[in-house]
């Protein structure tokens, strides 16, 4: 991803640089927030500031959510007698929903007869909860890293919003039509585990 974030700035710099005042601005704010007013009218500071935390954000949720699969991983381990290694997404839903492979198996054979997916006997599909407070536990552990994921995704969205309002402010403030009162800026407003765009329009 850095790679080709770093690739597109070297391709769009000459465009930048060759472009009137007003695209000049646009594109620089494109490729870095705040760099287009920054060259206009040496400010811009809101906008790269937005940027920083907003990767911050992503960064920050992404590693949160490693924490937490790293964790519910080795709860189901610790808790279930699980075997996580090598397993996909709808291994790890039926540890959270099933008290054990003898209980998912049963109702699979219940629900689809013959062609009912079961987990085949040996050490390596097996898992068995003590109770359901455990098993309540891993299903919060899990919720939480899936939680933190679609975070850093929404995060990634504002980045975007960020490069789109930043160039467009830029090239309205070449032109001419940047008024200070008239500005639109994006702020932050960070809550449990969220973060949004606000576009503020000063009169």
């Amino acid at each position: 991803m850095l790679r080709f974030a770093i690739l597109i700035l070297l391709l769009l710099l000459p465009v930048a640089a060759s472009a009137s005042k007003s695209q000049g601005a646009f594109w620089r704010s494109l490729l870095i927030p705040g760099w287009g007013q920054r060259y206009t009218t040496g400010e811009g500071g809101r906008f790269f500031a937005a940027e920083l935390v907003f990767w911050g954000g992503y960064f920050g949720f992404e590693r949160l959510g490693d924490i937490r699969r790293e964790q519910y991983r080795a709860y189901a381990a610790e808790k279930a007698g699980a075997q996580p290694a090598g397993k996909g997404r709808e291994y790890f839903d039926d540890l959270g929903f099933y008290q054990s492979r003898l209980e998912h198996n049963q109702f699979s054979r219940y629900k689809d007869g013959p062609n009912a997916k079961a987990y085949p006997l040996g050490r390596d599909s097996f898992w068995e909860w003590a109770g359901d407070p455990s098993r309540e536990r891993y299903r919060s552990l899990r919720n939480s890293s899936t939680t933190a994921g679609r975070q850093a995704v929404f995060m990634t969205g504002l980045l975007v919003v960020n490069h789109l309002v930043s160039a467009v402010h830029a090239a309205r403030t070449a032109g001419g039509a940047g008024d200070i009162r008239t500005t639109l800026i994006p702020s932050l407003n960070p809550g449990r585990l969220r973060a949004s765009l606000a576009i503020v329009r000063h009169f």
